[in-house]
């Protein structure tokens, strides 16, 4: 479980297995019958049963090929889901987690209907599943794409917060700077120094010797405007302060700085710019609510979709493994049980029930204990995630 803006979501899981009718007499001949069997063996679980329509079959060895897909498709169509997922579950903004058209996507699942209009069955299974291949696969592409630009806005605001976050030595100085403290000429020019409180000292005390250069009549003198240094404003760590130089002696000045552990900030006065800067702040914030919003209600949509098609690509799943286990015609009964906290109990009771069905020599299999994914029965996990407020 993990924490979510202040909702506790949980990974659950169902577990969607498959008993055949009328192939086992102890077992049932209706599906009444395996229903009522499993309710009897599991009456505290969790459990609904899922109706499968009669699909189209085919031939063996397209349903052969089919199956070897499908679990690989299936594992492409849960990570789209799950990513969708994420988006609704981090954006927050409708308080109640990721829904299927509203519903709650454990309800949607234990209720499950098939969707004729958007899969009819008339189609073959490989175009059912090129059907949900192709959604899932476009709306994957779409994700990307607007994740880049979502966070393409959220690091340019990231970008424009952190100019005015931090110490003076690496903030925007832009809000500490008016027009009257700059001195620019042809000769002279501004350096601005972030000094720390422990050197300020020092820093007033050293800096109008930092920096020399050679004139003709005068020889060596000072490259610093005496008295310049200007203190413009401070935090617990540094002052900042201006100072003018003769332009000749700036890099030599801007080096005994560094060496006096000061912080020479590369800032050029731009007027009017603190205002721009504001301004550019709020229109950031403005588009990041935006494109935030945008994309939990497409994230929202696409989400509500692409379960919708998952689960039916889990129902396939469910025929053409039974189908391939059972044989013809498809006469089974699926069901979905939530073992919970429960998972070996349920297991074992399930491999006890359903032991009749195990071909000689695959009790080894059940011995295996829940790492084996291969039991007597038809059994395919269903993993979702839970909003508990």
């Amino acid at each position: 479980a993990c924490q979510s803006l202040g909702r506790l979501v949980k990974e659950m899981s169902f577990w969607l297995i498959s008993v055949p009718v009328g192939a086992i007499h102890k077992l049932g001949t209706t599906k009444a019958e395996i229903w009522d069997g499993l309710c009897k063996a599991l009456p505290d679980i969790d459990k609904h049963k899922m109706q499968i329509p009669e699909l189209r079959v085919g031939t063996l060895d397209s349903l052969m090929s089919l199956s070897d897909d499908l679990e690989r498709i299936d594992r492409f169509v849960e990570g789209v889901v799950h990513r969708l997922e994420k988006e609704v579950s981090e954006g927050g903004g409708s308080g109640v987690g990721p829904t299927v058209d509203g519903t709650a996507p454990e309800t949607h699942l234990t209720r499950f209907s098939w969707d004729q209009a958007r899969f009819p069955i008339k189609s073959t299974l490989s175009e059912l599943v090129n059907m949900i291949q192709d959604l899932v696969h476009r709306t994957d592409e779409e994700l990307k794409v607007k994740l880049m630009d979502y966070n393409s806005i959220k690091s340019s605001l990231g970008g424009c917060e952190r100019k005015t976050q931090g110490s003076l030595n690496s903030a925007s100085i832009t809000p500490y700077v008016r027009k009257d403290d700059v001195v620019y000429s042809e000769k002279l020019n501004t350096v601005f120094c972030a000094v720390p409180k422990f050197a300020v000292h020092e820093f007033l005390n050293n800096y109008q010797t930092w920096g020399k250069f050679q004139t003709e009549k005068m020889g060596e003198i000072n490259g610093v405007v005496p008295g310049s240094a200007k203190e413009l404003a401070s935090d617990s760590e540094y002052s900042l302060y201006r100072v003018v130089v003769f332009r000749l002696a700036e890099d030599e000045f801007k080096t005994e700085a560094r060496n006096g552990r000061v912080t020479v900030r590369d800032f050029t006065y731009q007027d009017g710019q603190q205002r721009a800067d504001e301004e550019e702040l709020s229109r950031l914030k403005k588009e990041e609510s935006q494109a935030k919003g945008k994309l939990e209600r497409w994230s929202t949509t696409s989400f509500s979709e692409c379960y919708r098609a998952w689960i039916h690509l889990k129902a396939i799943r469910v025929f053409v493994e039974s189908v391939l286990r059972y044989g013809l015609p498809p006469n089974f009964q699926a069901m979905l049980i939530k073992p919970g906290r429960n998972e070996d109990r349920v297991r074992k009771t399930l491999n006890n029930i359903y032991s009749v069905l195990a071909a000689p020599g695959m009790e080894k299999a059940h011995d295996d204990g829940p790492q084996s994914r291969f039991f007597s029965y038809v059994d395919i996990e269903i993993k979702y995630t839970a909003v508990v407020d």
